[in-house]
């Protein structure tokens, strides 16, 4: 399995749905404010098994002082490979200026 990383924050609807219903998460139910929150935050990652969403990182930040992780995520099947630290590194790696950082 080679898993692709990226920071394009613009996801498909059905992409985000079905990786968010797949942690029984409860933003899975508003599809539409999803997508556009997404798109709205400050940095996205997300991680890629061919065209599949196998996870996803989000930031909230004034760009200097302070940094909100608001979501991660990664598909149950996908747990224990290291997709999650990896997302949380390169999220801490682009924050890495910003003062204060708060997991949501």
């Amino acid at each position: 399995m080679n898993i692709r990383y990226s920071d394009d924050k613009n996801i498909e609807i059905e992409r985000l749905v079905s990786l968010f219903k797949s942690v029984e998460w409860e933003s899975a139910k508003y599809p539409q404010e999803l997508q556009l929150a997404i798109a709205n935050s400050h940095s996205v990652y997300t991680a890629w098994d061919g065209d599949k969403l196998v996870g996803l990182m989000n930031a909230l930040s004034d760009g200097v002082m302070t940094v909100y992780y608001h979501y991660l995520l990664v598909r149950p099947e996908y747990h224990k490979q290291k997709i999650g630290a990896t997302l949380v590194k390169m999220m801490t790696d682009k924050y890495s200026r910003c003062r204060t950082q708060v997991v949501i």
